[in-house]
C-alpha cells in the first residue's frame, strides 16, 4: 500500500509539474530573441515618432549639473544640436543666432545587451564632447565630463524616455520637444533664463528654514551648492545638480537640505528671489556677497597665461621642478590649481599626477568696500603633508608666499571682478607689490600651464 501511495503521489506531482510547464510555455508564446527584436522596433519607432526630435537633460558627473542636448531621429541617422559650448566645443549658436552642428548627422543603433541599449555609435562632434576623456572644460585626464553614449533603455512612450548611461550609471531623461518649437529659440531661452538666474550666492530662506541657521547657497557649474551647520555645529555641504530650462532649473533629483525638501525651482519675475515649485513658502534669496567673500567661498582657477611678470619665474620655476618631483625622479603633471574653498577646506589647493595639496588661507581684515582683504597662510591644518613636501622640495613654497604669508609678511590685495551677481573672474593686485597681479578665472583651468 505504501508503495502505491508513493507511485500516486508521484504521478501527480509529474503531471502538476506539466501543467505548470505548459502554463509557462503558453504565457512566454514568443522566444527571448522573439520579444527582443520586437523591444529594438519598439523603441526605435518611438525614437522616430517625435516630429520636432527630442528634448534630452544630459548629465555625465553629476558635480557638472546638467545640459539640454537636442536629438532628431531617423531611421539609420541622428542629428544634435546643444546649448553647452565650451573652448573646443562647436555646438551653441553662432553669432547670427543659427545652430551649430545641426547638420552633421551621424549613426546611432539600438540593440540588444542584457535589454535593450540605445547607443551613438557613430561620433559626432556636438554629442560625445561630453564622453570625451580628456576635456579641456572639465575634469582630468580620463574623466573629462565622465558622460556616456551608451544607454540601457530602461522605459520608453512617446512621452518621455528613460535612459541609464552603461558605464558610468548617471540617469537621461528625454521628452519630445513641442512639433512648433524652433530648436535655436529654444535655446536661446535657456541662455537668457540661466543669465536672469545665475548668481555666485543665494541664502535658502523661508518655510522650515530656523531664523537662528542660515543656509548659504553657492553656485558652481550647474550645481547648487547648500552650506550650513548641523546640529552639531559641523559644517556640512550638499551639492545639488540641475539642469535650465526656460521654466528655471530642474533638480537631477528632489533633496533635502538640514531637514528641508527641495525641487524644482522657478524663473518667476523678480530675480531677487526665485521660489520652488511644489512649495511657494520657500525661496532662493540672491546675495551679493563681497568680493573677498566671494573668493574665499569659491573656487578660482589658475591659468599660468593669466599670471602677472612678479609670479612669472616663480611659476616657471615650479613647472621645472616638477620635471623630477615624481617617485624615482619622474615628471609630475600638474592638472589644477585653485584658490579658495574645496571639500571645505580654505586655502591654495593644487592637483597633480601623483596626489593633491593644500595650503590653509586665512583672509582677515577687509575694508568696507569688501574690496580689499589681507591673506596669510599656515602650515598647520589644513594644509596637508603633500603640500608640506612640495613646498620645502620641489619650488612651491615661493608661489605661496606671492599670495599669502605668515604673520607681519601677510600680502594685501585689491580685489576687481566683471559682474557682481555672478563674476567670471576676480583680478588681485598687491598693493605693496605692483607687479603681483593674478586673474583667477571662474571657469576651471586644467592643465593650467598649458593655458
Amino acid at each position: 500500500m505504501k508503495k502505491l501511495n508513493y507511485f500516486l503521489t508521484l504521478l501527480v506531482s509529474v503531471l502538476a509539474l506539466s501543467a505548470c510547464t505548459n502554463e509557462v510555455d503558453n504565457y512566454f508564446s514568443e522566444s527571448s530573441s522573439e520579444r527582443s527584436a520586437k523591444d529594438i522596433e519598439r523603441v526605435k519607432n518611438i525614437l522616430m515618432s517625435a516630429p520636432n526630435g527630442w528634448r534630452m537633460e544630459y548629465y555625465g558627473s553629476l558635480s557638472y549639473g546638467g545640459y539640454n542636448v537636442l536629438c532628431k531621429f531617423d531611421k539609420d541617422h541622428v542629428s544634435f544640436a546643444s546649448e553647452k559650448v565650451g573652448k573646443t566645443h562647436k555646438a551653441g549658436l553662432d553669432e547670427n543666432g543659427k545652430l551649430i552642428g545641426v547638420d552633421q548627422k551621424s549613426s546611432y543603433t539600438v540593440m540588444q545587451s542584457m535589454g535593450t541599449v540605445l547607443s551613438f555609435d557613430g561620433y559626432n562632434d556636438v554629442f560625445h564632447y561630453f564622453s570625451e576623456p580628456k576635456n579641456s572644460d572639465y575634469g582630468q585626464a580620463g574623466d573629462g565630463f565622465a558622460g556616456d553614449f551608451e544607454f540601457r533603455v530602461l522605459s520608453a512612450t512617446p512621452e518621455k524616455i528613460e535612459l541609464k548611461g552603461r558605464k558610468h550609471g548617471t540617469k537621461i531623461l528625454m521628452y519630445p520637444m513641442p512639433a512648433d518649437l524652433d530648436w535655436a529659440d529654444y535655446i536661446k531661452d535657456v541662455m537668457a533664463t540661466e543669465k536672469y538666474m545665475s548668481s555666485r550666492s543665494y541664502t535658502l530662506m523661508g518655510e522650515g528654514v530656523p531664523e537662528t541657521s542660515e543656509i548659504l547657497v553657492r553656485q558652481q557649474y550647474r550645481t547648487l551648492v547648500f552650506q550650513y551647520l548641523d546640529e552639531n555645529k559641523e559644517a556640512r555641504l550638499v551639492s545639488v545638480p540641475f539642469i535650465v530650462t526656460p521654466a528655471g532649473f530642474i533638480l537631477y533629483a528632489p533633496a533635502e537640505i538640514n531637514g528641508i525638501k527641495i525641487g524644482n525651482v522657478a524663473k518667476g519675475d523678480t530675480y531677487e528671489r526665485f521660489y520652488f515649485v511644489d512649495n511657494k513658502n520657500l525661496w532662493l534669496e540672491t546675495a551679493m556677497p563681497p568680493l573677498w567673500e566671494t573668493l574665499k567661498d569659491g573656487m578660482w582657477f589658475v591659468a599660468y597665461s593669466k599670471v602677472g611678470q612678479y609670479q612669472m619665474p616663480l611659476w616657471d620655476a615650479f613647472k621645472e621642478a616638477l620635471k623630477t618631483a615624481g617617485m624615482n625622479k619622474k615628471e609630475v603633471t600638474l592638472y589644477n590649481v585653485l584658490i579658495g574653498r574645496y571639500e571645505n577646506k580654505v586655502g591654495f589647493h593644487f592637483f597633480t599626477s601623483e596626489d593633491k595639496g593644500i595650503v590653509g588661507f586665512e583672509f582677515s581684515n577687509p575694508n568696507e568696500e569688501g574690496n580689499e582683504i589681507t591673506i596669510k597662510y599656515t602650515d598647520e591644518k589644513p594644509t596637508n603633508k603633500f603640500a608640506k613636501d612640495y613646498m620645502k622640495k620641489h619650488k612651491l613654497k615661493p608661489i605661496i608666499e606671492s599670495f599669502a604669508g605668515i604673520g607681519s609678511k601677510a600680502r594685501r590685495f585689491k580685489l576687481e571682478s566683471d559682474n557682481d551677481r555672478k563674476p567670471t573672474y576676480i583680478k588681485l593686485t598687491d598693493l605693496n607689490e605692483p607687479t603681483n597681479i593674478i586673474t583667477l578665472t571662474a571657469d576651471q583651468v586644467n592643465y593650467p600651464f598649458d593655458h
